[in-house]
């Protein structure tokens, strides 16, 4: 029936695991869990105690993100929905207590396993426990759920980047080398030693592109006969409409590239090439129907790309420039930026204070020298699995979950993302906002 909705239906009731809530993907997935599924019975919250803050302050500040705000006023029971549990992925049984563990063995439905360490300069061995064995823990702990239905996994469109052909198909991807040994390797080896004996990883463009490439086979190795999703995500950027447009908690690297074109920053790139920008609210909505549809497979794993293989990186280019680059300065590369930084420097070392701003001219030009890999390459993504699933839905399912990227308006989204970014920041590139700026430092 047109009317009807597959979805709201699958999640009536359900109890929901998540990892990776305080990332940009678990935020905006249990944000639309909230605002969308009120069927949804509950939502299990999966949170670690950080170095510099305590579970209980995260846990108290987590729904002050302005990502909440829509969702807030008009369901104000969510927190009746929400149950939390301190743990860490890469800890035996998720570290979790006996009490919890039995919660989640007896209760959970859905696993969404959200948590990675997205660090493009990242040793391999700290790579591995996270993306690695963090996975491998999750799933041990999700496969004795006496009433789970699926898990799902959220990888990235470059997991065979550096590597493989310029094509990445909906299934596991070739790994020359094995998930087992890297996590016998990273067990046994120091940072050093395993730097120096994993060769393999060399043909990566890093080693978080390269361990969630050996995620994604460690997944497609398992005999449980469990059903297994994995969404693979390009750089996710600014939501295009939910729950309002240009929300995003972290800015991703072709993001930040963007955002400093101000600055007259220039790097090389490949015409043809594709970052794949996917807004947020699009990768969750895909995220979503993909678990419905995981659920429901005939075979134990299914691989769902959420790309478009357009716009190419210089017509995004072409787009931003032509908006919000106006500054004549520019013909001169990043000279004014240059000044500027130097004489904030200047004034800082004047009131005896430390330069920071040529310092991060370097970070900046190191953080690109490492991002510009990513457009370099061309790479054709494969969507049949997605694009079928869309084209299955009616209406109504349509409005709940739009994710076909096809129908994005790509101008649209890419001339709002610089102006939402500097909303409430100071112009480096304007001098009077920057003395203004360096006052309250």
């Amino acid at each position: 029936m047109e009317n009807s909705n597959r979805f709201l239906e699958y999640f009536q009731g359900k109890c929901i695991f998540i990892t990776g809530c305080t990332g940009c993907v678990g935020l905006a997935l249990l944000e639309k869990l909230l605002r969308s599924f009120p069927q949804v019975h509950k939502i299990v919250l999966l949170i670690r105690k950080k170095r510099s803050e305590n579970v209980s302050t995260r846990i108290l500040n987590y729904f002050d993100n302005p990502v909440f705000s829509v969702m807030k006023e008009t369901h104000k029971d969510y927190l009746e929905k929400i149950m939390w549990m301190e743990g860490d992925i890469v800890k035996p049984n998720l570290g979790l207590s006996e009490e919890n563990l039995n919660y989640i063995y007896n209760k959970v439905n859905v696993f969404y396993h959200c948590a990675a360490s997205v660090k493009f300069v990242e040793n391999l061995k700290n790579s591995i426990t996270s993306n690695i064995y963090g996975t491998e823990m999750v799933y041990k702990v999700a496969k004795d759920c006496k009433k789970l239905e699926c898990f799902m996994h959220v990888s990235t469109v470059f997991c065979n980047h550096g590597y493989s052909q310029s094509v990445l198909k909906e299934e596991i991807p070739e790994n020359p080398a094995n998930p087992d040994r890297l996590l016998e390797m990273a067990k046994s080896m120091s940072v050093n030693e395993l730097e120096k004996n994993c060769k393999e990883s060399k043909n990566f463009i890093n080693n978080y592109v390269f361990t969630k490439n050996a995620t994604e086979n460690l997944l497609g190795n398992k005999k449980d006969n469990i059903k297994i999703g994995i969404l693979r995500v390009g750089c996710v950027m600014e939501s295009y409409q939910e729950p309002y447009p240009s929300w995003l908690i972290n800015a991703n690297s072709f993001n930040i590239i963007l955002k400093n074109l101000v600055t007259g920053v220039v790097f090389n790139i490949n015409e043809k090439a594709s970052v794949y920008c996917t807004p947020i609210d699009i990768c969750v909505n895909a995220l979503i129907a993909s678990t419905f549809d995981t659920a429901h497979i005939r075979d134990n794993l299914k691989v769902y790309n959420v790309a478009t293989n357009s716009p190419t990186v210089k017509e995004i280019f072409k787009i931003f420039v032509k908006e919000n680059v106006k500054d004549p300065w520019l013909i001169f590369g990043s000279l004014k930026y240059r000044f500027l930084c130097h004489m904030k420097d200047l004034l800082l070392e004047m009131s005896g204070r430390r330069g920071i701003y040529v310092r991060e001219i370097e970070k900046l030009e190191h953080f690109i020298e490492i991002s510009q890999k990513f457009v370099l390459k061309e790479l054709y993504c494969h969507t049949e699995n997605l694009d079928e699933l869309w084209k299955s839905l009616n209406q109504s399912e349509r409005e709940l979950l739009f994710f076909n990227l096809n129908d994005v308006d790509y101008e649209k989204c890419v001339k709002s993302w610089y102006k939402s970014s500097m909303e409430n920041q100071y112009n480096p590139m304007d001098p009077t906002s920057t003395m203004l700026h360096l006052a309250k430092l």
